[in-house]
């Protein structure tokens, strides 16, 4: 009985280290070199990152990084889905772009200078209320998008985030999916502070360490707080 029950606790642990290293080896995976060409690090096209709530994903759109390609690669409960576009479109000019799926689609509009990316008009099947929040890569400046869960009273809500340098953007969406403005803050040394909603009056205050591919943190508000956590799948 005592070398059976050593076998099975060797087993438990064999299974429990072979999930770490899934783990590991999964977030290995995941590229630390920006793709953005530096030719237009300063213009419209290039590589946008962004994640999305309405269920839970992350958006990569390459707007003509290599000079022809236009292409979205939307990816919803780790499921992938390409969006192309016939549109065209000139290069250090102010753009908007639909991006199409057989029925399902979305327009994308941005600045002549790459400012201001936004991703509206969203008609995804079976994601009636999905919202994307997009970041501009840059040659010199990666963006990494983060999906996770925050704590609150009855359940637990959708928080997403996409990273560039010193600044994070993010969308918090309670399990009602209650419509909330987005969060945006900075980060210094790793510490993430950020609001949703603006001061000096925000909805909420967020706080957040990143820890390699992990972010933990808490959230409070005038109504509640908790706890919340993310982790890199972009």
């Amino acid at each position: 009985m005592k070398n059976l029950f050593s076998y099975l606790v060797a087993c438990v642990m064999l299974i429990s280290c072979s999930k770490d290293k899934d783990k590991d080896e999964a977030g290995s995976n995941l590229s630390n070199t920006p793709t953005a060409k530096s030719t237009y690090d300063n213009k419209n096209y290039g590589i946008y990152k962004g994640v999305f709530v309405g269920s839970t994903g992350n958006i990569l759109i390459n707007f003509k990084n290599d000079g022809t390609t236009l292409s979205a690669s939307l990816v919803i409960d780790g499921k992938s889905y390409t969006y192309t576009s016939n549109n065209s479109t000139t290069e250090g000019a102010n753009s908007t772009i639909t991006f199409r799926n057989n029925n399902d689609y979305f327009d994308f509009t941005v600045n002549a200078d790459g400012s201001t990316p936004t991703i509206t008009n969203i008609h995804v099947n079976g994601h009636s209320n999905a919202v994307v929040q997009i970041l501009k890569e840059e040659s010199y400046a990666q963006a990494y998008c983060f999906e996770g869960t925050f704590t609150e009273q009855g359940g637990n809500g959708t928080v997403n985030l996409v990273i560039k340098k010193n600044k994070v953007e993010g969308l918090f969406i309670p399990a009602d999916f209650q419509v909330i403005p987005p969060l945006k803050g900075s980060i210094t040394n790793n510490n993430i502070t950020a609001t949703i909603g603006e001061n000096p009056n925000p909805v909420a205050t967020i706080t957040g360490i990143i820890s390699g591919n992990d972010i933990k943190g808490s959230w409070s508000s005038d109504t509640g707080s908790g706890s919340w956590k993310a982790h890199r799948t972009l």
